[in-house]
């Protein structure tokens, strides 16, 4: 009999010991399930393709859109693909570690190997968008929409990183106030240009379509010539297109210039009588911007840009 109990305890106790072990492991599926289930959390955000299910912590991102990349570095989110142009962005030197670069910005292909969870694409990139979604959310961003700043606060939005956007908001805040006081110690009320040529054409920007002018103009409080104002900031796109002719009647007493792109022709405008008889010319008050750095308008170019107006204007 007592042989009996012994044997009735040992299963019982046996019986206990499975229990106590599956329990652990049903505790453990359950916190890895939790995990597991935060990860996979979304959120719907309106895009310019509709409203889209996206990863409300996204851990790999394509940003097609290559203007945006240093918008998504700032926000502390990993980006796994970027076009070639954020390759050549001096502001970017030591940024773009472990990126892959995607070329032009329009292959679905290159997108695939990458395994996004989140793409970031213009409307009018030129990449099929219908493609891309069936490889992970997309998010179609039209272009000018937005300016910079509110295009940051956006993307902040859309992927809970609104603490990122104020603490570097608040950081550009401080340097842009110490660089206005000594610009405008130097410079008073003098007035500033931007220009580009591509060939023949020169474009004259104002402050909406990159090339330092949202820092010169609004951030800055720069003058611009009378007629920049009306072609180029009061009226179309942010910029307008001149002729060599008319270049004395835009041109300002600083001058920020450079070719369409790294190594363009100038079309001789920089060699013209025209050009060089510009009062900015003649006393050395001509910038020479990096076309690939100039063109980006993301929180990192803006710093960089920011300095190089502010180191050109009061040296």
């Amino acid at each position: 009999m007592t042989h009996t109990y012994k044997k009735l305890g040992a299963a019982f106790f046996a019986l206990l010991l499975i229990a106590a072990l599956a329990a652990c492991g049903n505790n453990s599926e359950s916190k890895g399930s939790s995990s597991d289930s935060k990860d996979q959390e979304t959120v719907t955000y309106k895009a310019e393709n509709g409203n889209v299910k996206i990863p409300k912590h996204p851990k790999r991102v394509v940003v097609m859109a290559d203007g945006y990349y240093g918008d998504f570095k700032t926000l502390g989110i990993n980006v796994v693909g970027a076009p070639e142009n954020v390759f050549k962005n001096p502001y970017y030197k030591g940024k773009t570690d472990g990126v892959t670069n995607i070329g032009d910005g329009t292959s679905v292909e290159k997108v695939i190997d990458l395994k996004p969870d989140l793409i970031i694409v213009w409307t009018t990139q030129g990449a099929d968008i219908k493609k891309l979604e069936k490889i992970a959310p997309t998010v179609a961003v039209k272009y000018d929409k937005l300016d910079n700043i509110e295009q940051l606060k956006e993307f902040a939005k859309m992927t809970g990183t609104e603490d990122k956007a104020e603490e570097w908001l608040a950081e550009w805040d401080k340097k842009v106030a110490a660089a206005k006081t000594k610009i405008q110690k130097v410079i008073g009320d003098k007035t500033v240009s931007i220009m580009q040529t591509n060939g023949k054409d020169i474009y004259v920007f104002g402050k909406d379509f990159g090339r330092g002018g949202s820092i010169v103009y609004k951030d800055l409080g720069l003058q611009a010539t009378k007629l920049t104002k009306e072609k180029a900031i009061d009226q179309g796109p942010g910029y307008t297109s001149i002729s060599l002719e008319k270049l004395p009647d835009f041109a300002g007493d600083y001058i920020f210039a450079g070719p369409w792109q790294s190594g363009g022709d100038d079309g001789g405008v920089f060699d013209s009588s025209i050009w060089k008889n510009l009062d900015a010319v003649k006393n050395d008050h001509v910038y020479k911007i990096d076309p690939i750095g100039f063109y980006f308008t993301d929180p990192i170019s803006l710093e960089g840009q920011l300095k190089f107006i502010t180191e050109s204007l009061t040296k």
